[in-house]
């Protein structure tokens, strides 16, 4: 028993304290509840009839509860203080109980929705493979750290690819509706990344600028308060209309578009969309509008339909902001391997079209 538990903390430990941010799972504590709740475990599956050999948890999965709730408690004390809470009897015995009744509650009696596409389906490992790989070479990235509006539009890029991710996780518990609300963000916020890498850093500055009026006006500073006044008046927003004061407050930075006439009433996002030359998707975004408003009507989209939708939705929006993405990348001085992130491409797209043909 000893050598199995030895076994499964020195594979899951290391992740888990990577994955918690090198938060402190003490050895000795994390193998001595595993073992109370294994055999405890086991035993609350006899008595309510469930073969253990059939229905068990494995054993790295019940470390993650274990690390999940211990972090939940300590995650806010000093030192000193999570020591002592480990070494606490009390605290122990509430562990191994808490972890163990909830534990065979979430695996044994839980209710999901059902899944088309799983974690274990290549189209979510594939597509997780991709992401997690675009979002590795922004990391590495050398000049992250040394332009602020490099870094800016870096974090537009390293959320679309989070939201992807996001997505890909919906999917994967048979959320697929949740997903088309996520995907319609998304979308929003690749127009948004489209139109900053199409013009020079005054606009990505702009951008940075509007981000301060997201605040209720007399929460301002009297120089922002001023500014927001001003840029307000440039546009002739009605204050007293607060669609218009929404408008604005979302779209007015595009007002640092060189050469571009802008008044209140192209303040929308349709004129994002055209600029950055995604009108066509914007039937597609409507569908997503009618999924975020509950309804009869979407309560009778088929599952699998809504399912292609998304799927296929993300994948190109992915192909556009990986576009973007690796010229954003070279301009800044990082040379991205074209012939790999082709691969990932083609062999997520292979599975796409295998598991998701056309209808």
């Amino acid at each position: 028993m000893e050598n199995f538990i030895d076994e499964i903390l020195d594979y899951t430990l290391p992740k888990l304290r990577a994955e918690y941010g090198g938060f402190t799972f003490p050895r000795s504590f994390i193998a001595d509840q595993l073992a109370r709740i294994l055999e405890r475990y086991k035993a609350k599956l006899v008595a309510s009839g469930i073969n253990p050999a059939l229905y068990g948890v494995p054993a790295p999965d019940i470390v993650k509860y274990i690390c999940g709730y211990h972090f939940a408690y300590s995650a806010h004390m000093t030192d000193a203080e999570r020591i002592a809470l480990t070494s606490d009897r009390a605290y122990r015995n509430s562990l191994v109980l808490n972890v163990t009744e909830e534990l065979f509650i979430l695996e044994n009696i839980k209710t999901s929705a059902v899944r088309i596409v799983n974690e274990y389906n290549p189209v979510y490992c594939r597509f997780n493979i991709l992401l997690d790989y675009m979002l590795n070479i922004g990391i590495k990235n050398p000049a992250r750290d040394k332009d602020h509006t490099v870094m800016a539009v870096m974090k537009l890029f390293e959320n679309a690819y989070l939201k992807l991710k996001g997505i890909m996780t919906l999917i994967a518990r048979g959320l697929e509706k949740e997903a088309i609300i996520v995907w319609r963000s998304l979308h929003e916020l690749e127009c948004v990344i489209a139109v900053l890498c199409k013009y020079d850093r005054s606009v990505v500055e702009e951008f940075e600028t509007f981000d301060r009026f997201s605040e209720k006006r007399d929460d301002m500073d009297e120089t922002t308060q001023a500014e927001y006044d001003e840029k307000i008046k440039k546009f002739g927003i009605n204050l007293k209309n607060n669609n218009e004061v929404d408008h604005f407050e979302n779209y007015g930075w595009l007002g640092a578009i060189p050469d571009l006439e802008m008044t209140k009433w192209n303040l929308n996002f349709r004129f994002l969309e055209d600029l950055a030359g995604l009108a066509e998707k914007y039937k597609e975004y409507q569908v997503a509008c009618d999924a975020s408003h509950m309804n009869a009507k979407i309560l009778k989209w088929n599952k699998q339909r809504v399912l292609d939708f998304v799927v296929k939705r993300c994948f190109n929006s992915n192909l556009f902001i990986i576009s973007n993405y690796t010229k954003f990348l070279e301009t800044n001085g990082l040379r991205p391997d074209h012939k790999i992130i082709g691969k990932m491409i083609g062999d997520l797209k292979q599975i796409i079209d295998i598991f998701l043909p056309m209808q």
